[in-house]
């Protein structure tokens, strides 16, 4: 539908919900926060309790991810890493605290480190309780082309929903990230190494919903404009 919708002047945006979403806006603006000195590296950090309420949605997805390579940036260069690797505990701030993340494929990393000249950035996500990241961490080791199935691991995340809604029930639902860019080169004159920035909901699904609207509106608003 690419050529009847350009050729009817019809948008289509994408990644515009939480994250990636509001994540990249964030990663702007702690690159625009490090001041003249510049930012050689951004590092995305993203949790959900449970599923965020998000049901089998979330769990299929993440299975889908663990098949695929990271996309990171290396010293200006882009490098597929493992998944689920290169652990790391993250402090999400007050009421959240710290949550181990992994490494995992997400759409900010090209369009971060491409839109804002940054030559390292890399995306991990975790979630809890811990023996979610866990099971992730063995579902990689099943074939690809069984993690690829989406029907299969629709199925399997289907299948699951007793148990999922259940700790779903004790975990909560909420969402947090946290964006941090490194200052290049010298900080000694007082500047604090890093920018962190830090976005939390209580609730995923309500998250999400909030971010996809405030793009549209956004979005009419400008379009609005131009007429």
């Amino acid at each position: 539908l690419s050529s009847e919708a350009a050729a009817a002047g019809v948008p289509c945006v994408v990644s515009c919900g939480i994250w990636p979403g509001v994540s990249a806006l964030m990663a702007a603006a702690a690159v625009e926060r490090c001041g003249p000195e510049g930012c050689e590296r951004v590092e995305l950090s993203f949790y959900t309790a449970g599923t965020g309420g998000a049901g089998p949605t979330i769990v299929s997805a993440t299975f889908l991810l663990l098949a695929t390579e990271v996309v990171t940036y290396v010293n200006g260069v882009l490098t597929h890493k493992e998944p689920w690797t290169e652990r790391r505990v993250v402090d999400f701030g007050a009421g959240v605290g710290e949550h181990e993340c992994f490494l995992l494929d997400n759409p900010d990393v090209p369009t971060t480190a491409e839109a804002l000249g940054i030559a390292n950035c890399a995306s991990r996500f975790g979630t809890a309780p811990g023996i979610w990241n866990g099971l992730f961490g063995a579902m990689k080791a099943l074939p690809a082309d069984l993690l690829y199935n989406r029907e299969a691991m629709q199925g399997l995340a289907l299948f699951s929903m007793p148990v999922i809604r259940a700790v779903d029930a004790l975990v909560g639902a909420t969402n947090a990230m946290r964006v941090d860019a490194y200052r290049k080169g010298d900080s000694s004159g007082g500047a604090s190494e890093k920018i962190t920035l830090r976005c939390v909901h209580s609730d995923l699904e309500d998250c999400v919903g909030q971010a996809t609207a405030a793009f549209a509106m956004e979005l009419l608003r400008g379009r609005e404009g131009a007429d």
